[in-house]
């Protein structure tokens, strides 16, 4: 049973225009024919389109233009790679114009479509660029190479954020409207080539309005923005994270900025400029860990915990004064490293519900070290990368529109599952970071020395994975 085969044809028709077309399916290979076979037919289907579609803008050009004739050129469209003939005409000022490209938005000398861009950058902010350049060799089964796809990465990078600058030029007032705006920001060093630089930190800032659950135990923002910057002054980020809030928040009707990071300057002051009341929040992850790392012992740091997240920080210090006197040699010097950080960020430290402020939901922030992870660290960090400046700027606003870019290039809009049932009632739950603690710890056996030693890991890496 080897040897068969199916004749298909197929005629299109695309105005007053025809065209058939004949294919011999192969039985030996018949999905891949079939596949190839419907790659052609919409080719074959886009080329007759433009064609009609020229012809159609032949009656609409001005009368004092002149035809040059046609000339063949090809691009790269979803269907696949089009070749086609255009019409040229040229204006009294002497300015050649293609109306059948104006009409399809291909820039001049383009060879990719803004569609293609678009799968493009998605296909490369989530891989490296010669993975990215397979996989659209497969969708489009057209020839593009790791190069074409970087360059396509520099171009669309930078015209979205030729867009970004607009902002402060058309001066349009944000519509969402929240009393309580809530921003983070946070950076994570990159490894430069090329460069007199080694390494430049890329600044992640993010604004939202709140926290809304979306599985047991899970969180997710609420209208959330995002804005990256590679390098450059404190001043350039404040004004860039001023004009992101006012371009999509309405900032009259926000009564309360709760700011969130790890303590840093820069990071204290990348909301300066909104002119908004300011409710500093300590990161609860570096709080915790400042913590762990300095008193060791859990019980005891979990109690210093409580006390510093609910009662002012002056009333805690004594103890952990008499903590330093207790201590010896460089737990001494790591208990006063904490004691100065903790004086340092004394007006963040308690909790919100804490603050005596009605309008402020219960929430320990802490988004911020999860995006840095997930927009920036998974795929511009590690696997011995570097980058130009050039490429690492196009890289980051990729990546901070990268899902806008999902759901239009691939029309796959990013959704949750989410199960629901009688004991799975998390939608008024709030917001609680996860704790937990080993029996051995409070056993007969918490004297033995690899108790100690577990115990002492867990303090200072606060991961069970660091043992391994």
């Amino acid at each position: 049973m080897t040897g068969q085969s199916v004749s298909i044809i197929i005629t299109l028709k695309v105005g007053s225009q025809s065209k058939q077309i004949e294919k011999e399916i192969q039985s030996d290979d018949l999905e891949t024919s079939i596949k190839d076979f419907g790659h052609e037919i919409s080719c074959t289907l886009f080329q007759q389109v433009i064609d009609l579609l020229d012809q159609q803008l032949k009656t609409q050009v001005p009368k004092d233009w002149k035809n040059l004739g046609t000339a063949k050129r090809s691009v790269v469209f979803q269907a696949g790679c089009v070749s086609y003939q255009r019409r040229i005409y040229q204006d009294s000022q002497g300015q050649r114009w293609k109306p059948i490209d104006m009409l399809l938005g291909i820039a001049p000398y383009a060879r990719n479509s803004l569609k293609v861009q678009e799968m493009g950058c998605v296909l490369a902010s989530r891989s490296s660029y010669r993975n990215a350049s397979e996989m659209l060799v497969y969708l489009l089964k057209t020839c593009i190479s790791p190069s074409s796809l970087q360059r396509m990465m520099l171009c669309f990078g930078a015209q979205i954020d030729a867009i970004e600058r607009d902002w402060q030029v058309q001066r349009e007032a944000g519509k969402q409207e929240t009393k309580c705006l809530y921003g983070e920001s946070d950076g994570v060093w990159l490894h430069l080539q090329q460069e007199r630089q080694k390494r430049m930190e890329a600044k992640v800032g993010l604004l939202y309005t709140g926290k809304k659950a979306i599985g047991v135990g899970r969180f997710a923002c609420e209208n959330k923005v995002v804005m990256t910057q590679l390098g450059g002054s404190n001043e350039e980020w404040q004004i860039k994270i001023r004009e992101l809030a006012d371009h999509h928040f309405d900032l009259s009707k926000v009564k309360h900025l709760v700011v969130g990071g790890d303590g840093a300057t820069w990071v204290k002051h990348s909301f300066d400029l909104l002119s908004l009341p300011q409710i500093a929040l300590l990161d609860r992850f570096h709080l915790c860990r400042a913590v762990h790392r300095s008193l060791k012992e859990p019980a005891k740091s979990r109690s210093i915990l409580e006390r510093i997240r609910s009662t002012p920080f002056e009333e805690v210090k004594p103890e952990l004064l008499l903590l330093q006197n207790k201590a010896r040699g460089r737990q001494a010097k790591d208990i006063q490293t904490l004691i100065s950080y903790l004086s340092h960020n004394q007006d963040a430290l308690l909790d919100l519900e804490n603050r005596g402020i009605p309008e402020l939901s219960p929430s320990t922030l802490g988004a911020a070290e999860g995006n840095v992870d997930k927009i920036v660290r998974q795929r511009m960090r590690g696997r011995g990368l570097s980058w130009s400046i050039g490429g690492a700027q196009a890289m980051l606003t990729i990546l901070r529109h990268q899902k806008s870019l999902l759901e239009d290039a691939l029309g796959q809009p990013e959704t949750r599952v989410t199960r629901r049932g009688p004991k799975q009632r998390f939608d008024t739950d709030p917001y609680t970071p996860p704790a937990a603690s080993l029996p051995v710890f409070s056993s007969v056996d918490n004297a033995k020395p690899w108790v100690q030693l577990l115990r002492n890991r867990m303090a200072k890496e606060l991961s069970l994975t660091a043992l391994f």
